[in-house]
């Protein structure tokens, strides 16, 4: 559990994704759903957290309707370095546990090294995704998920059409409208790291061919979504207006 080069893995995805010259096997990374643990600004519970993605995913993903996304506004927020800082803590203690001492500590060393809110932007900024946006967190995390699962790709069209529904969504949504500002942001760069896990992860199987990783990657996130979530990742096609159902 506590290999060397899974160790190295873990620093690397924090840095913005592992590097070809590590032979790390997925098969032998942690769960990748760091969002089974207590979100702590004001309380917001893990399960407050998938009702808001749950709902915004079912509803996002039913039929393709001509509807204006809802304004900025509505799922922006302004960073906070302490919110921040309490997030990336977070993190560092859940790696501990997952990963063991030397797991959190690298981590930790690669985070002192790095912003992985700037790691994370650099990844989606092509596709039109930028940080200060929930929808934005959202719509790259689903995208994450659903590539993996179906080994398919995005481009910045549909990328940009599922953030339409996703904030559309978000912004009607009873429970994130009960979030604050550092609610948001940290709801946001929680999703970011689960992000840069699961990129870590996928790209390294991929650089390295290794079938059997993907599979389990795959199968990974189609349970993650329909336990979390109730949603069927594999019955969801992506399509320049956005996600429907197959």
């Amino acid at each position: 559990m506590n290999s060397p080069p899974r160790m190295a893995l873990i620093a690397a995805l924090v840095l913005g994704g592992a590097t070809g010259g590590q032979a790390a096997s997925a098969q032998g990374f942690p769960d990748l759903g760091y969002m089974g643990a207590t979100v702590g600004a004001g309380g917001l519970q893990t399960s407050a957290m998938n009702n808001v993605i749950s709902m915004s995913v079912e509803a996002s993903a039913g039929p393709v309707r001509d509807t204006p996304s809802a304004p900025v506004s509505l799922t922006a927020y302004r960073a906070d370095p302490e919110v921040a800082q309490r997030v990336r803590r977070q993190f560092i203690d859940w790696m501990n546990k997952q990963a063991g001492p030397e797991g959190g500590r690298q981590v930790e060393i690669a985070m002192a090294r790095t912003d992985p809110v700037q790691n994370w932007a650099q990844l989606v900024a092509s596709d039109g995704l930028r940080p200060g946006d929930t929808a934005d967190a959202l719509s790259a995390y689903w995208l994450m998920n659903w590539m993996i699962a179906n080994g398919g790709d995005n481009n910045r069209t549909q990328t940009q059409a599922v953030r339409n529904q996703v904030r559309s969504t978000m912004a009607a949504n009873p429970t994130y409208a009960r979030l604050d500002e550092a609610q948001r942001q940290e709801f946001a760069e929680i999703l970011m790291l689960n992000f840069l896990i699961q990129h870590a992860a996928y790209v390294d199987a991929m650089k390295r061919g290794d079938q059997p990783a993907l599979r389990e990657l795959a199968d990974a996130a189609v349970a993650r979504f329909r336990n979390e979530m109730g949603v069927d990742l594999r019955q969801l096609q992506l399509t320049d207006q956005g996600m429907i159902r197959r």
